[in-house]
């Protein structure tokens, strides 16, 4: 059973990884002349998929915009939004992979479902600040119809409806200075997920607010730091504040779950309260 759980689980990560990286790239493939006009957005730049930062500083480093070496002002929306989901990808890639790798954590692995899958929600934030032609082609390919794409600023809106007739809308408030995105996902008029995300000293922290069929919300908690990271889990009956960019790189810990990769050193406490720790060897697979 729990070899069966392990390789259904992994087969779904890389489903879905695997569908994001064909979307990016094809967004990637568009985004030349950016809505505003003016030259390409990778004019001049080193290769975007380059980790956003390597840094050991201290987590009470107090001006992340400062001491990062991320896309900064000059960027894209989509292409901060498309770095930013690379390195949550990989650091989510290794908790599915060392719990489901570990003898009694496989079915762990069903806990991280949630937190890949909204990104699923957010596909329309690839192209924020690329224009209605690349939103456009970006969405057809999963069949949606009467795209809506508005830009003012640094808020931006793309509707959109689903195969059976859905209306839906992703909205994103992008902060430059800092490299933070706030986006929203709505469906026939309700909210059902906001999440954001905020470059600092070490990497990024990130969180994510969703609300199931059920009316149950979920809030999850995310710090990355290059290849090490840590997700929280936790239920939630509103929304969480705002992030503030001064959190520390263990914040998620306040969870009453969460999981951590630091180097091949895993930790954690799982949805039923077992502590874990042990050494993540990388699957062969």
């Amino acid at each position: 059973m729990s070899k069966t759980g392990n390789k259904s689980t992994l087969q779904f990560v890389l489903r879905e990884t695997a569908l994001m990286l064909v979307l990016l790239l094809l967004v990637s493939c568009g985004s030349g002349n950016p809505s505003g006009g003016g030259k390409p957005v990778d004019s001049g730049k080193p290769d975007k998929t380059t980790q956003p930062v390597e840094t050991t500083q201290p987590n009470d480093q107090k001006d992340p915009d400062t001491n990062v070496t991320g896309p900064g002002s000059s960027s894209t929306p989509a292409e901060s939004f498309e770095v930013y989901l690379e390195a949550k990808t990989e650091v989510l890639a290794t908790l599915s992979d060392a719990l489901a790798n570990n003898p009694g954590t496989e079915l762990d692995t069903m806990s991280l479902l949630g937190v890949m899958m909204v990104d699923m929600a957010l596909l329309p934030a690839t192209s924020f600040g690329l224009g209605k032609e690349v939103a456009t082609a970006t969405l057809g390919i999963l069949g949606a119809a009467d795209v809506e794409y508005s830009e003012k600023g640094n808020e931006y809106s793309i509707k959109y409806k689903g195969n059976e007739g859905e209306k839906y809308e992703v909205t994103g408030e992008f902060d430059p200075k800092v490299n933070a995105l706030k986006t929203a996902a709505i469906i026939d008029g309700k909210e059902t997920l906001v999440s954001e995300y905020r470059q600092t000293s070490f990497g990024y922290v990130s969180q994510v607010y969703t609300i199931n069929d059920d009316g149950k919300a979920s809030v999850y908690h995310l710090a990355i730091s290059g290849k090490n990271g840590m997700v929280g889990i936790s239920e939630a009956t509103s929304a969480p504040a705002g992030l503030s960019g001064n959190e520390a790189i263990d914040f998620p810990k306040e969870s009453k779950e969460w999981y951590a990769i630091d180097g091949d050193q895993f930790t954690g406490v799982t949805s039923d309260g077992r502590e874990l720790s042990f050494k993540y060897t990388p699957s062969d697979d």
